[in-house]
């Protein structure tokens, strides 16, 4: 007979429900007195933190009052030790006392807590203002004080309120004991409780997750109905961007075409400019007046600085436009050709060049010859009078946190290289302006130039998948830092290598 009541389903599911529900009963109700004795002993500890509070604060009153004593009948500042240390700590024992009143349940209870801190201050005041009297030489005032039995008064009141503290607290603490010990008592109402609880929530459960199956199957059908629509939505947004990209890059063309023609042709005009003022200055020199002569001169001058704005945009479109295919650079044969070719402008100011070894990276041997020579000029350039120019150039492998800015920075290893000059320098809220074109931090009397020589470093470093940036305090001179790969293609490849052959 009870071997078919075991080899039924409905008697094992049946049993199966019988025993969740057992032993979910029994956790809740273990949980629930775990809970209840948590709570106890949190009031306990309440209880306990209240009485350890006011006792240590009655400890502190009696030191205090002590020393005041030892100290007026001996005369002997070696009683004030205890006297002052209490009196350094007092502050804490109040704040202690104060902030344990905030757990009590008893309305009255915080009152007197209160009450006793308020006492508390006023007996500490008053033994302050005797101990301060005797230490100012008026033992008299200091003794009336005394004898006057404020002290006693404001103690006694002090005591009685502490034992009316105390009392209450350990009454407190017996009747959270006796509850405690209720507990056991309580236990089968709680267990009947938590059974039916449970199995009510064993139920809602099973129905709650037989709704969510069904929502979750809905809402995916709806997920994946919204990804199809975002594949759809992604691939035509992808190729507007495509097109978008090919106009830009024909956008960028045409522009690069029209600075080249616009500075080509303006050559021209110039040339005529200036060879006629020249005629104008040699043949006719007699006959113009020294205001004519002036103007005559400011003209010239005016297009010679033409000229030569012309020919370095010109030299700031070939960057990308005129740019060669990558090989094999020898940075010290690259450099030293660039010292070679400043050598008179080296001697005539007496300048230390100072270059470490350096390696052999892929890149346009003319552009980085075309980087040293501006950022070498400009150091030779830009110093003070009667000061040696003191060029260095080294160079060391990249940190990750120079490279971090890069999107490429982990297809390639890296280098840095700084050029440091002991120039003028410039303040670094100018750091980013000096790499713009045409921008100037002095005027053209004071140094020559068009201001384009570091954009075009900006650009050759920015085509070797590069970035260059400055660091410099005025008087201070200079440290410009070049993150370069060793071995990268050019950014941006659709470029003509060299084919157009208009020249200025």
């Amino acid at each position: 007979m009870i071997s078919k009541v075991l080899s039924s389903v409905y008697s094992w599911i049946i049993i199966v429900v019988f025993v969740i529900v057992v032993i979910t009963a029994n956790s809740f109700y273990v949980v629930n007195t775990l809970n209840d004795l948590s709570a106890l002993e949190a009031r306990l500890f309440t209880t306990n933190r209240v009485i350890n509070a006011v006792n240590r604060l009655h400890v502190a009153v009696l030191r205090i009052e002590s020393g005041q004593r030892g100290f007026m009948l001996t005369d002997d500042e070696k009683y004030l030790a205890d006297y002052t240390e209490t009196l350094g700590l007092i502050n804490e024992v109040m704040d202690e006392v104060e902030v344990s009143s905030f757990s009590s349940d008893i309305k009255v209870q915080t009152d007197r807590i209160e009450q006793l801190l308020v006492l508390t201050k006023a007996k500490v005041n008053e033994v302050i203002e005797v101990v301060e009297l005797v230490k100012a030489g008026k033992e008299q005032e200091a003794i009336d004080l005394v004898k006057s039995d404020k002290g006693i008064m404001l103690y006694k009141r002090f005591e009685t309120l502490f034992s009316e503290i105390d009392s209450s607290e350990r009454n407190m603490q017996g009747t959270h004991l006796a509850n405690l010990m209720s507990l056991r008592r309580d236990s089968v109402n709680t267990l009947i409780i938590s059974s039916v609880t449970t199995l009510l929530l064993i139920i809602t459960v099973f129905l709650l997750l037989k709704m969510n199956s069904r929502e979750h199957e809905k809402y995916q059908a709806d997920l994946e109905s919204v990804n199809e629509d975002l594949e759809t939505k992604i691939a035509e947004r992808t190729q507007e961007l495509s097109v978008f990209s090919e106009e830009l890059a024909r956008s960028n063309r045409e522009l690069e075409d029209f600075a080249f023609v616009a500075s080509h042709d303006l050559q021209e005009p110039l040339r005529k400019i200036r060879a006629f003022g020249n005629r104008l200055e040699s043949g006719y020199n007699d006959v113009i007046d020294e205001r004519g002569k002036d103007y005559l001169a400011r003209m010239l001058n005016a297009a010679e600085r033409m000229s030569m704005l012309i020919s370095d945009l010109l030299a700031f479109s070939r960057v990308s436009t005129r740019g060669k295919e990558f090989g094999e650079v020898d940075l010290n044969r690259a450099i030293n050709s660039v010292i070679d070719d400043l050598e008179i402008a080296i001697d005539e100011k007496s300048a230390e060049i100072n270059v470490s070894d350096m390696p052999v990276i892929r890149g346009d041997k003319s552009q980085l010859e075309q980087l040293f020579l501006n950022l070498i000029s400009n150091a030779l350039k830009f110093q003070s009078e009667g000061v040696k120019p003191v060029v260095s150039i080294n160079v060391t492998n990249a940190l990750p946190e120079d490279t971090s800015d890069i999107l490429i920075s982990e297809e390639y290893e890296w280098i840095k290289i700084t050029v440091t000059d002991n120039g003028i320098g410039f303040e670094q809220s100018f750091a980013e302006k000096i790499f713009a074109p045409f921008q100037r931090l002095h005027g053209r009397s004071e140094y020559k130039g068009t201001g384009i020589g570091l954009a075009v470093c900006r650009r050759i470093v920015e085509r070797h998948n590069g970035q260059i940036n400055a660091i410099s305090k005025p008087g201070e001179g200079a440290t410009f830092s070049i993150i370069l790969p060793k071995d990268s293609d050019p950014f941006g490849t659709n470029n003509n290598n060299g084919e157009t052959t208009n020249d200025a």
